[in-house]
């Protein structure tokens, strides 16, 4: 896909994230591929003199900069080299001039057409929350309008899953592009027979979270231990700590070890888990549609709650306590979060429907998209779980 000799031409910054790339190649999702490929045969096909004059500004800075050894085969970017890069006096200078190169070829390439296609994304709340002691996602709500379903969204909500899992995909794009469900307990992993419905599970995935965990906690304070315990872990074989399908697609276990390296709180928390992952999958899979599904987390315990990666049974033997209090202050902000993830991506920005409920309310969010046409009028509107699947599927085939 690559020659040498465009490889040789690029900046030195970009060698070791391209190479990490080109490495895994078959570990990526469609949508990672797709900007990739296309930025690679932008450049391959520009005259030396115009490949040049584009690259220059960056390279300029990059002979300013006192950069780690790094040759054309260095294969990933370590935390070590990270922050000589991030202390240079140059970095944000070098970072501008990236952010400028990259626009000059996003605007010449120009926008996959499934990036376009209209999106999806269900936030939902678990039962056990005290729902009465504050007003649900104030923020939010004044972009939005309130309907009142029929009976709990709970007792129904397995119905919209299946629906959206089952909908018509979009031509050309791939099952792992097309439904999401990341979620804290085991709640629609029953679903998972449905063949373009990809479901990760804080609860399933106890035994590769414990050993991501046990291996951190022997980190010793310094770089160079971190860089050696985050490589042994890149090379950890996890299938034998996974089940379902998982186990068997090696972009979905790769995924995973990532989430787990790159959000610390993914590992220890259920929340966590959930809006992180769910970060991770719109900027990388980018799925047509997401049901984030948060749980109630147990309350921290003393002289546990600030170390890292402890594990809070073995630092503190009392028992689990849930706390639905601070679960919900947690999760009114984490749904800002993932909305906020939407809204920072080109993919998703203006293209999203969003679905706020409560597994125990008949109360549900909807906030459309400029130019939406399903959720007309003002005040609190009423639904049944059915006219929702109704909008929700015909928006989101219509491609």
């Amino acid at each position: 896909m690559i020659g040498r000799d465009l490889l040789a031409r690029l900046p030195r910054t970009f060698l070791p994230v391209l190479n990490d790339y080109l490495r895994q190649w078959d570990l990526l999702f469609p949508a990672e591929r797709r900007p990739i490929r296309a930025t690679l045969e932008y450049l391959a096909q520009l005259p030396p003199a115009e490949f040049d004059a584009l690259l220059a500004p960056i390279k300029r800075v990059e002979s300013q900069m006192d950069l780690p050894g790094w040759q054309a085969g260095t294969e990933h970017l370590t935390i070590e080299a990270t922050s000589v890069l991030a202390r240079s006096p140059r970095y944000f200078e070098w970072r501008a001039e990236v952010a400028r190169l990259f626009e000059r070829i996003n605007a010449a390439v120009g926008e996959n057409p499934y990036a376009r296609s209209p999106k999806l994304v269900v936030s939902l709340l678990p039962a056990g929350l005290p729902l009465e002691a504050e007003p649900l996602w104030p923020r939010l709500a004044r972009h939005g309008r309130w309907f009142e379903l029929e009976r709990p969204f709970g007792d129904e909500a397995a119905e919209l899953v299946r629906a959206l899992a089952e909908r018509k995909p979009l031509e050309g794009s791939d099952p792992i592009e097309h439904t999401w469900v990341i979620e804290s307990e085991a709640r629609f992993s029953a679903l998972a027979d449905c063949a373009n419905l990809t479901v990760l599970s804080f609860e399933a995935l106890a035994p590769a979270r414990n050993e991501f965990r046990r291996r951190m906690n022997e980190i010793d304070k310094d770089l160079r231990s971190a860089d050696e315990t985050f490589d042994s872990l890149r090379n950890l074989k996890i299938e034998f700590l996974l089940s379902g399908r998982i186990d068997k697609d090696a972009r979905l276990r790769e995924f995973i070890r990532h989430l787990f390296l790159s959000g610390n709180g993914a590992v220890l928390f259920n929340n966590s888990f959930v809006q992180w992952g769910a970060h991770e999958a719109l900027r990388r899979a980018q799925p047509q549609a997401l049901v984030c599904c948060f749980g109630i987390r147990h309350k921290l315990k003393p002289f546990s709650s600030l170390v890292l990666f402890e594990d809070q049974n073995r630092a503190n033997p009392v028992p689990d306590t849930p706390d639905p209090a601070g679960s919900l202050a947690d999760i009114q902000v984490l749904c800002d979060y993932v909305s906020l993830s939407t809204r920072g991506l080109d993919s998703y920005r203006d293209r999203t429907l969003y679905v706020f409920a409560a597994v125990e309310s008949e109360m549900i969010l909807l906030i459309a998209p400029p130019g939406f046409a399903g959720l007309a009028g003002r005040g609190v509107g009423r639904l049944k779980v059915d006219d929702l699947v109704q909008i929700a599927v015909p928006w989101l085939e219509a491609g």
